[in-house]
C-alpha cells in the first residue's frame, strides 16, 4: 500500500498535467466548434442581408426584361403588319 501511495505521488504531477491538457483541448475543441457554430449563424445572416439587398436590383432587372419582350413583340406586330399590308400596295417601299 505504501509502495502504490509513492508511485501514485510521484506520477500525480504528470497525471495532472495530462487531465489538464485533455480539459485545454475539450476546451478548445468547444471553443472552436463555438466559432464554427457563429461562423455559420453570420454567414447566413449575410447572405440574408445579400439576398434583401438584392431584391430591389432583381425587380428592375426583371422589370427591365419585361420591357425588353414587350418591345420585342411591338416590333414583330410592326413587322407583321408590313408584311400583311405590302400585297395590298398600302405600305411604301
Amino acid at each position: 500500500m505504501l509502495q502504490l501511495s509513492a508511485l501514485l505521488l510521484r506520477r500525480l504531477p504528470l497525471l495532472l498535467l495530462l487531465l489538464l491538457q485533455l480539459l485545454a483541448l475539450l476546451r478548445l475543441h468547444l471553443l472552436s466548434l463555438l466559432i464554427l457554430h457563429l461562423l455559420t449563424l453570420l454567414r447566413l445572416h449575410l447572405l440574408t442581408l445579400l439576398i434583401l439587398h438584392l431584391l430591389p436590383l432583381l425587380r428592375l432587372l426583371l422589370l427591365t426584361l419585361l420591357v425588353l419582350l414587350l418591345l420585342t413583340l411591338l416590333l414583330l406586330l410592326a413587322l407583321l403588319l408590313r408584311l400583311l399590308l405590302l400585297p395590298v400596295g398600302l405600305c411604301k417601299q
